[in-house]
């Protein structure tokens, strides 16, 4: 398909063939993969979705619009756009680069609608982070429960583990407290997001802010000694 300010396509949000119309200041190109990322939205529902665009020369996003056809524009892909939810934590503060790579996968998910998806990834980061502590046990559970972290961050990471099992597994259900099942895919998601978040902030955030405080004279000498 070739590049146009209305297309018409299949709506992954309502399920309708329909008109999109694009949003113009969303046009940006991406260096990662050295396509057009641009936005549109559905003229039945209003529902967003993200378009990749590929071309034959290099060029902007400005030349890519004022000539169509000019730059062989083609329609790779499109996506629904679902959220927009972002980490709190300083992603850079992570250190260990498979542990955050995997949290930003989880992320990514979740904000293109793969609820079951984001759920695995936050559990796989979580085991991620339980290699780089060199955590011991047969399983995932016995490994949070080697580390020397509080038992309050430990819960954070067991049910994030929870999380990650109702992902994976059909028939591992999780319930309210009086014991009714409870489906929903896309807040257990959330959740997982936002439990990973909270122990990334405690483990490294709080750490680097430690690091860069003032020191007193008797911290000095410590430091010196080790």
């Amino acid at each position: 398909m070739l590049y146009s300010k209305t297309l018409s396509l299949n709506c992954p949000h309502c399920d309708t063939k329909c008109q999109f119309v694009v949003v113009e200041q969303g046009h940006q190109k991406c260096i990662n993969d050295d396509k057009h990322h641009i936005p549109y939205i559905c003229t039945n529902c209003n529902g967003l979705i993200a378009t990749k665009w590929t071309v034959h020369n290099n060029c902007s996003p400005d030349e890519f619009r004022s000539s169509p056809g000019g730059y062989g524009q083609r329609l790779d892909i499109y996506y629904p756009i679902v959220g927009d939810w972002k980490p709190r934590v300083n992603l850079q503060l992570i250190t260990n680069e498979k542990v955050r790579t995997d949290f930003k996968e989880a992320i990514s998910c979740y904000n293109n609608g793969f609820n079951n998806a984001c759920m695995l990834m936050a559990r796989r980061s979580i085991q991620q982070e339980m290699i780089d502590k060199k955590a011991t046990g047969k399983n995932l559970y016995q490994q949070i429960e080697s580390t020397g972290i509080s038992e309050k961050l430990k819960a954070l990471l067991h049910k994030i583990k929870n999380f990650g099992n109702n992902g994976a597994h059909p028939d591992f259900c999780l319930f309210d407290e009086e014991g009714n099942e409870i489906i929903d895919k896309h807040g257990f998601a959330k959740l997982s997001l936002e439990f990973l978040d909270r122990y990334f902030a405690n483990e490294y955030e709080i750490d680097s802010l430690v690091e860069s405080a003032p020191r007193s004279h008797k911290e000095l000498e410590e430091k010196e000694d080790k």
